[in-house]
């Protein structure tokens, strides 16, 4: 008799470990399973992140283009002094500051066409990446 109830505690015993493990098995499979999908969250933020600042980028370099086309423009209409005249190293000179003016005017703001393409074209953007992921 005592044998048996040895063998059956060790049974129990077992089945409590088996239990057990069980248990722990299935805690670490959620644990697994909410650690990926944190991850997966994380790298879709960061591709979102990404694709915004790309699209931002493009629309302030598409407002640096039209400032200077403007700018350039606006300089023909101005009559030049041929009493003095300018040498082709002066007009290569005003034209890399004229862009690089144009450049910094679009990166503070500009007349805020970037801004109004990049809050039109977002959604339409975004929604594409998502597709593609």
């Amino acid at each position: 008799m005592e044998i048996n109830g040895i063998s059956d505690g060790l049974v129990s015993n077992n089945t409590y470990d088996t239990l057990r493990m069980a248990a722990d098995s299935a805690k670490f499979a959620d644990a697994l399973k909410e650690a990926q999908a944190k991850t997966e969250s994380t790298a879709t933020e960061k591709n979102t992140r990404a694709t915004q600042v790309k699209l931002q980028e493009a629309c302030q370099g598409f407002e640096t283009m039209f400032l200077q086309m403007m700018y350039r423009q606006m300089r023909s209409t101005v009559p030049e002094n041929d009493l003095f005249g300018k040498s082709h190293a002066l007009k290569i000179f005003e034209e890399m500051r004229d862009d690089e003016l144009m450049k910094s005017m679009a990166a503070g703001g500009g007349i805020g066409l970037g801004n109004m393409l990049y809050n039109q074209l977002e959604p339409q953007v975004l929604a594409q990446a998502k597709t593609q992921q």
